[in-house]
């Protein structure tokens, strides 16, 4: 019998595959009729998935070959370093978190705010459960400004920008005003693969060689509640990712509010890159305002990436105005305030990773 061709191997693989969402579909469905039932008052559908998926979250069970329950490997928490990474890591250090992990990993993308990297110093004087590591893939700012910038004549100046870096959402504005955004890898490749690299490095497996059979790594995520529906299942067999805050049910407001009553650690602020397409007005402003050096970064940044594109009279941005991010003057009075203000940036709903904003 002859070997089956790509596409019938391809499906096979596909068949084998995690289904994308992290909780059980059916039970999320039986969540979501429960809600509506039990509401008399219209909900949108977004929070009303969010409420659901909240529901069909439970703890994880792991179990070996004969039937009966194990623990995992060992448990990792994927710090961001943010409200409720850290909220998360602060608390399983009190005490306060059913299970404790056994190492915290921070994935750096060379381009965080200066307070972040204050509180990951923080963190690593206050965490003494575990060891906290840093990892990096590389600069995420100097390869955003070669990529967009080639040496003339190199092998790289014929390609796309898109074709050389795992490169943020951009705004790309064609002429005529029409404006999208480039595909979100960034997340990906500064932040999930490092962290897997380093997952693989502790448990003693080379390079390209597979996981041992049998080996579970709970990764921990700090999506809390509100951002429900960006639970992603890992894309690895021996990956299992948790959400502690939302089996708690603790949304960021709630993180928010354990730290101002526990009155013990510093508040941290939103990790993300200085340059993040995804960020809010209110974090611009923040930024403007309140961190000049990094809002001089963002707008150099901005500047030198303009022509990012090869063979398209498309123009790079990094805000969603498509305006060049030094003439906006985000301290202007707004006509209307945002819902969640600056505790919450709604584009960060599109961020599927769980691992930035976080």
């Amino acid at each position: 019998m002859s070997k089956p061709g790509y596409r019938e191997q391809g499906k096979k693989r596909v068949n084998k595959a995690k289904h994308g969402f992290a909780i059980n579909q059916e039970q999320m469905e039986y969540e979501r009729r429960k809600l509506l039932e039990e509401m008399s008052h219209k909900v949108d559908k977004k929070k009303l998935n969010n409420m659901a998926a909240v529901a069909a979250t439970h703890e994880p069970v792991y179990k070996d070959e004969e039937g009966k329950e194990r623990e995992p490997t060992m448990r990792v928490l994927s710090l961001g370093a943010g409200v409720q990474s850290s909220c998360l890591a602060l608390m399983a250090q009190e005490g306060l978190t059913k299970h404790k992990p056994d190492y915290m990993i921070f994935a750096d993308t060379g381009w965080e705010p200066s307070f972040v990297y204050e509180h990951v110093e923080y963190l690593k004087k206050a965490i003494t459960i575990c060891p906290l590591i840093t990892v990096e893939r590389s600069n995420i700012r100097e390869d955003l400004i070669r990529a967009a910038n080639p040496i003339p004549g190199g092998n790289e100046e014929w390609k796309s920008f898109a074709g050389r870096v795992p490169n943020p959402p951009l705004f790309a504005a064609r002429p005529g005003g029409k404006v999208g955004m480039l595909y979100r890898q960034c997340t990906h490749d500064y932040k999930v693969i490092p962290i897997q690299k380093e997952m693989r490095r502790i448990l003693g497996v080379k390079p390209r060689h597979r996981v041992k059979k049998g080996t579970i790594v709970e990764q921990w995520i700090g999506i809390s509640t509100d951002e429900a529906m960006r639970m992603k299942k890992a894309r690895l067999p021996w990956i299992e990712s948790r959400w502690p805050l939302i089996e708690m049910k603790m949304s960021r407001a709630d993180c928010l509010q354990w730290y101002r009553d526990i009155k013990k650690h510093p508040m941290p602020g939103k990790s993300s890159c200085i340059g993040c397409p995804y960020h809010h007005n209110d974090q611009w402003k923040n930024m403007q305002k309140n961190y000049p050096k990094d809002w001089e970064d963002a707008c150099e940044v901005d500047d030198k990436i303009r022509n990012g594109l090869k063979n398209t009279e498309a123009q790079l941005f990094l805000h969603k105005s498509a305006k060049p991010l030094k003439e906006i003057n985000f301290l202007e009075p707004k006509k209307q305030r945002s819902l969640f203000g600056e505790t919450f940036d709604e584009e960060f709903s599109d961020e599927c990773e769980g691992l930035c904003g976080v």
